[in-house]
């Protein structure tokens, strides 16, 4: 062992017994894999590095490889890293990663032999910190996205929103959602960029839980055909309706 990483196992010892607080997002590389390696290393340090380096896989596969890192962890893991990953642990730790009720997935895909641990993320996330939660709504991937965007807390269901990795596709599909978050709704509706999709106008005009100050604007931008559905529609707001009206009159009467 090198003299560098020598005294970084003094240090992690030292913290151990709460001599010294552990810098890992300032810890030189060789040092961090020696802590990662460390047996004596608890599962609260290896959940930093985890959140920490999110993006660097060879610190991620290192994680993986760790005896005592936690299920909730290698879920964070899991929903912020690369299919490779995935795929890694399965082959390293015998485990699949499933995402939704894992009932329903083995009864459709049964494992004959049982030779496959199953590690069920939706159950995990449950069992997350608040903060474990909004840094994997920010690093996730789009199963974590699709978790997490339904979350009570209105922090962490916006964190989503925030995530450099989320796609159009997924801001249509939450715009029409009534089961998210009312101020979820409403960024998606701010937000100029994704606005300028027609389908994602359609979707928010439409949605009973777009704030009316949200929608009103955007009933300029719908269709003939799509006014008429608002006009008759029971599940939006009557300003919505008495606007799609007032908008079908006008075009009717050229003066739209």
């Amino acid at each position: 062992m090198t003299d560098q990483a020598s005294k970084w196992k003094s240090i992690i010892a030292r913290r151990f017994i709460g001599q010294l607080p552990l810098d890992v997002e300032r810890c030189a590389p060789i040092a961090l894999r020696a802590v990662i390696l460390d047996v004596r290393t608890p599962a609260p340090i290896l959940d930093r590095i985890a959140q920490a380096y999110c993006h660097d896989e060879e610190i991620l596969r290192d994680l993986v490889r760790c005896p005592n890192l936690d299920e909730t962890t290698l879920a964070f893991i899991a929903l912020t890293a690369s299919e490779e990953i995935k795929k890694f642990i399965f082959v390293t730790r015998g485990t699949e990663v499933i995402v939704g009720d894992a009932a329903a997935y083995a009864a459709g895909k049964a494992d004959p032999a049982g030779t496959k641990k199953k590690l069920n993320v939706q159950q995990v996330i449950l069992k997350m910190s608040p903060s474990q939660k909004i840094k994997l709504a920010l690093t996730g991937a789009k199963d974590a996205r699709g978790l997490l965007i339904r979350e009570s807390s209105k922090i962490i269901a916006l964190s989503v929103l925030d995530n450099p990795r989320i796609t159009i596709g997924e801001i249509e599909f939450f715009s029409k959602s009534t089961n998210l978050n009312e101020e979820v709704i409403r960024k998606i509706g701010s937000n100029a960029e994704w606005t300028r999709k027609n389908t994602i106008i359609s979707a928010l005009v439409s949605n009973p839980k777009t704030p009316v100050g949200i929608s009103l604007p955007f009933i300029n931008r719908v269709s003939d055909r799509e006014l008429g559905i608002l006009e008759k529609s029971r599940n939006i707001p009557e300003a919505v309706r008495s606007a799609a009206r007032t908008r079908l009159i006008k075009k009717k009467l050229g003066k739209a």
